[in-house]
């Protein structure tokens, strides 16, 4: 739960996978840790302008990078409907042992309650880009995105 808007931070670096629309998960993003071993996926997003202006499928963020915006679009075969009631992030965890297990019914999505209470006592900072015109990380480090 949370306030639309709100920056959607990268739980891991890794290469985007996934970036669009899904009926079910509206506005979306889907990141593949760089050893190909985890899937982090974020799904409800803002409306109008879910992502970073800058991230495009295949590019690289790094931990931190802010990556999107919270929403509550979704379940809609319209495309940039909210159709949740209250905003909040969707956020999953896949684990990837072999590539059966990418897709299909061997796949493994693990409960991620104590992360996310993890992160949220360890939260990345960030502030709003004049430049850029996005929040980035304000933590000093350049974000990810291709070099964008």
């Amino acid at each position: 739960m949370g306030s639309i808007g709100t920056p959607i931070i990268a739980v891991e670096g890794g290469m985007v996978q996934e970036l669009g629309w899904n009926r079910y998960g509206g506005w979306r993003i889907g990141i593949r840790s760089h050893d190909g071993l985890r899937y982090y996926y974020y799904a409800h997003l803002r409306k109008g302008h879910p992502y970073n202006k800058l991230l495009q499928k295949g590019d690289e963020v790094y931990a931190g990078d802010v990556i999107g915006y919270l929403g509550m679009t979704g379940y809609s075969t319209k495309e940039n409907v909210n159709n949740i009631k209250v905003p909040h992030l969707h956020f999953g965890l896949q684990l990837i042992f072999d590539a059966s297990q990418i897709n299909g019914v061997n796949q493994i999505w693990i409960d991620v309650y104590n992360i996310v209470r993890l992160l949220g006592r360890n939260r990345m900072p960030v502030k709003q880009s004049t430049e850029k015109g996005e929040h980035v990380r304000a933590d000093g480090y350049e974000q990810g995105m291709g070099g964008r």
